[in-house]
């Protein structure tokens, strides 16, 4: 069982008045932990030289990767330009002032038992993914609106620019990861405005917990005698079918109570916020958070419980 969170960032007004920072949207949002290896990325971003991006008739050249062009093609120019600047890794941007926030925020939060930080962080992902990473791996259905054209940036019928860090999180707990973060410019076509941009930065946050659920349990009254799995279960509005209404409770509120403490981090302790049980095909339960802002409720993140076949997927047997 693992506990997921993403957070967004578009263009909102949210960043101009408030000095504290501002929240990633995938960040925070899955089930989680089961502290073991711990993998760090704490550099500092280098620059180097950027291959220009190329399209002609017959194939799209992106960070000197080729892609043959076909029917699905979408990309432009324009787009591709971005691809590669890498913001959030350009020392005292703004992205980067509010990823590091984050980061230290989890450094010093949650250090394993050694004393080390818990969550490993990974910001240098590329954003080319193959459409089964962006999709298929998230229990994304086929016929799901989310894949159309007209949403994406596709460089073929296979590849495309990703449309949300989660595109990394199978290959991050295949690789063996435990609690990670994943920082990065993701791609979407949208409609610019005041709080859209085609290109935009999300962080995703994953914890899984370990099978016995001793973590989860231990501050828990008889705690010995609770379980994370159940066999025959039934899937409900509350719960997978197989995780016990107990567990996914606690998780839950350990989901809420550290995105929760993120926010306030980095907006204010006073931020007014409110939860919203929402729908992604990754997580169940899923919820969303919104914060108070300028008399209206603005979105900020989404979170939930990872789907246990995505976690199986990933080579942890209920985990």
């Amino acid at each position: 069982m693992g506990s997921y969170c993403r957070t967004l960032h578009r263009s909102r007004p949210l960043l101009k008045p408030i000095t504290c920072g501002w929240p990633v949207t995938c960040l925070a949002s899955t089930g989680y932990i089961v502290p073991q290896r711990l993998h760090l990325c704490r550099k500092q971003s280098t620059h180097r030289h950027i291959p220009q991006p190329r399209i002609n008739d017959n194939s799209v050249e992106v960070l000197g990767q080729v892609f043959p062009r076909d029917d699905m093609t979408n990309v432009t120019a324009k787009i591709l330009s971005m691809v590669g600047r890498n913001l959030h890794n350009q020392a005292h941007h703004p992205l980067w002032l509010i990823k590091e926030r984050i980061k230290d925020h989890f450094y010093r939060s949650y250090p394993s038992r050694s004393g080390a930080p818990l969550f490993s962080v990974h910001d240098d992902l590329r954003p080319m993914v193959t459409v089964e990473q962006n999709f298929d791996s998230l229990l994304v259905p086929a016929d799901h609106p989310s894949r159309k054209k007209g949403d994406n940036y596709y460089l073929n019928r296979t590849h495309m620019l990703r449309a949300h860090t989660s595109a990394h999180q199978k290959e991050l707990v295949r690789a063996g990861l435990d609690c990670f973060l994943a920082a990065g410019d993701v791609y979407r076509r949208d409609e610019i405005d005041s709080s859209h941009y085609p290109v935009f930065h999300q962080m995703d946050g994953v914890r899984p917990f370990s099978p016995t659920g001793r973590k989860l349990f231990a501050q828990v009254e008889n705690g010995q005698d609770l379980s994370l799995f159940e066999h025959g279960g039934r899937r409900t509005p509350q719960k997978q079918e197989a995780h016990t209404l107990e567990a996914v409770k606690l998780v839950e509120f350990n989901l809420k109570q550290t995105v929760t403490r993120l926010i306030r981090h980095l907006f204010g302790e006073e931020l007014e916020i409110r939860w919203v049980e929402c729908y992604f095909p990754f997580t169940h339960p899923s919820f969303e958070m919104e914060v108070r802002f300028q008399g209206d409720w603005l979105e900020v993140l989404g979170c939930g419980v990872m789907e246990q076949e995505l976690v199986n997927s990933g080579g942890r047997t209920h985990a």
